[in-house]
Parts: structure tokens; sequence; C-alpha cells
């Protein structure tokens, strides 16, 4: 009954049947078994006239957004797109399907928006963290935005890099942001693939100083490892990634130092403690109004960091989620 109905609405067995489940989508179409994310992939394909373009926008990997479109073109048994240095183009039977997987697409949303309620009225977001300004404004941010009216189910877990990624890989988080040394790259990558994690580079960045407005270097226009030397660092490290390489920590902090293992008393120590200072990933203006901090450039060595996307190969990102790593992308811009 349930087919026939669906065949009565989308016409002569062309959507035979629909099944919704959680984030995973499938539709069964003259015969071949589609995932419906992957017709929304070649749709954005063609709207890029790239596919690093696309995946750029749909937030997920070049390598695994190509594999898709290659294992639906062995399905269907065409190709869809030619392939060239200045990017891909549809083929003529292409062009034919591209129409019909729009079509498929926008019935799909128009039964999924009658049948999924309860997801628009629920934000479900787990997730893992660096303890970092920048995403917890970028998720305040998304939660003022959206969550008015609706039920939450948030998990936002400020951890260290191993943690994180064990996290992901058992699934008790559907996705994370793992900060490293950039010297760490060649190490951790090869843990992420072993681990069949998928990654790609959120933010590259250099460590920034920040301060209290009355802090003595405060008007210094060129701080040094000298003139920080003279002062209090709050250290607030992970070194569980040194531990797992089986190598020390940093060693390039100060000898006067307060070392804490969470985020939120690191302002009181920078506003309340004379003289203390912090190496942290840029911080929005917001926060260094709120706080009476500011920020500075450090004249030495570079410390080079990088934050990684990471979630399970297989995953697809929800609704909510797309949404709240479309806001973090702008926060990062």
């Amino acid at each position: 009954m349930l087919r026939a109905g669906f065949r009565q609405l989308y016409g002569s067995g062309y959507i035979l049947y629909t099944m919704y489940k959680m984030k995973y989508k499938r539709i069964y179409m003259g015969g071949c078994i589609m995932n419906l994310n992957v017709l929304r992939y070649v749709i954005e394909v063609e709207k890029n006239r790239s596919i690093t373009g696309a995946a750029r926008q749909l937030f997920i990997s070049q390598p695994n957004l190509s594999r898709d479109i290659r294992e639906l073109e062995e399905e269907i048994g065409f190709s869809i797109f030619t392939r060239s240095s200045r990017g891909v183009i549809p083929t003529e039977k292409g062009r034919e399907f591209l129409a019909l997987a729009k079509r498929a697409v926008k019935q799909y949303q128009a039964l999924e928006n009658y049948c999924t309620r309860e997801e628009r009225d629920n934000i479900s977001l787990h997730i893992c963290v660096p303890r970092a300004s920048y995403i917890t404004c970028a998720l305040t941010s998304f939660l003022s935005k959206n969550a008015r009216g609706r039920q939450l189910s948030v998990n936002y877990n400020e951890t260290g890099t191993l943690d994180a990624i064990s996290h992901v890989s058992d699934r008790s988080a559907s996705m994370a942001i793992i900060r490293y040394p950039d010297r760490y790259e060649k190490t951790l990558l090869p843990l992420l693939k072993l681990r069949e994690l998928s990654y790609e580079t959120l933010y590259k960045f250099e460590l920034v100083v920040i301060m209290s407005e009355r802090h003595p270097l405060a008007k210094t226009s060129v701080l040094t490892q000298d003139l920080l030397s003279q002062a209090v660092e709050i250290v607030c490290d992970d070194t569980s990634l040194c531990t797992y390489l089986h190598e020390s920590p940093d060693a390039d902090h100060n000898e006067n130092s307060i070392h804490i293992h969470e985020r939120g008393s690191q302002f009181d120590f920078l506003t309340g403690v004379p003289g203390t200072f912090m190496f942290v990933s840029p911080v929005p203006d917001s926060v260094l109004s709120r706080y009476h901090l500011v920020q500075k450039k450090f004249h030495g060595s570079p410390r080079k960091m990088t934050d990684l996307l990471i979630y399970p190969e297989d995953y697809r990102p929800s609704r909510a989620e797309s949404a709240f790593l479309e806001m973090l992308k702008e926060s990062v811009q």
C-alpha cells in the first residue's frame, strides 16, 4: 500500500519507495538503490563545475566525494560528468540524469518536510573541540539564531586530541575538531586513516598572545620572548599527543607559569592576576572586549597550528550540523 501510494504521488514507478532513517536516505530508482545524498552531491558538482568546489560547499572531503560519484556512475552504467583540467561538465546522459535527480530531490524534500517535523523541532549536536573561543562563539551564535522553540540535545565537549579521535571513532560524537602543532601532521594523519576517519582543514594559524588591558606590556608594539620571560604565562596545553608520540611536552613555556586544564578559568586569571599572559588561537573581538583583553602578535619562532575537522568516513552531516559548520566557517573567515 505504501509503495502504491508513492507510485501515485511520484509517477509510474520513477520513485518506487522511499525510506528515511536518521541521517541516511536511500531511494529505489529504476531498479537501482541510490543514496539520496549522492544525488545532492552531483547536483552541487554541476552547480560548481568543480568537484573540489562542491566538496568545500558540502563540508566533505574531495576524495570521498570523487569516490561517491564514481560508485554512482558504476551503478547506473554511464558517466555523469566529463572531467578536464578546467573542471567538470555533464555528459549528454548526465544532463538527463541530473534533471531527473533534481526532480527526485525536490520531491523527496517535500515528503521529508511532511514526515520530519520532529527533526525540524529538535537540534542534536554532539561534537568534541579544542579550547578555542572562536568555536564557542560560533556555537553560541548558532544556538541563539536557531534554538528558540526547539528541543535541544547538545553535547559540546572541550577535550584533547586523542580523546576527540576516540569519541569520533566509537561514534559517541558525530564529529570533532582537533588541534595540533604543524610539525605533528605527518604522524597524525596516518592515525586518522587507520581509524577510518576523514578530515579537512578548518583553520591554520599562528598562536597569538592575549593579556589584560592593564598589563605592563599591553601597549608594547613588539612582543618578544625576552619581554614575556619577565611575565607569568598561563598554560593550557593538550599533552596527550606528545605522550602518544613519546615526546616531551613543549619546553618553550616560561618557568614562571600557571598550568590549567580547562578554558573557563583562563579569563579569570588573565584579568585577576597581574602580569599574566597566554598563547592562544586568535580570539574574536567580542570576547576581547568582554574581558578587557588585548591580543598581540608574537615576534619570535612561529608557533604554527592547525585545527582539523574529523568525522567517520561514512558520515553525512545532519541539517543542524551543516548549519553549525557553515556558521563556524564564517567565524574562521
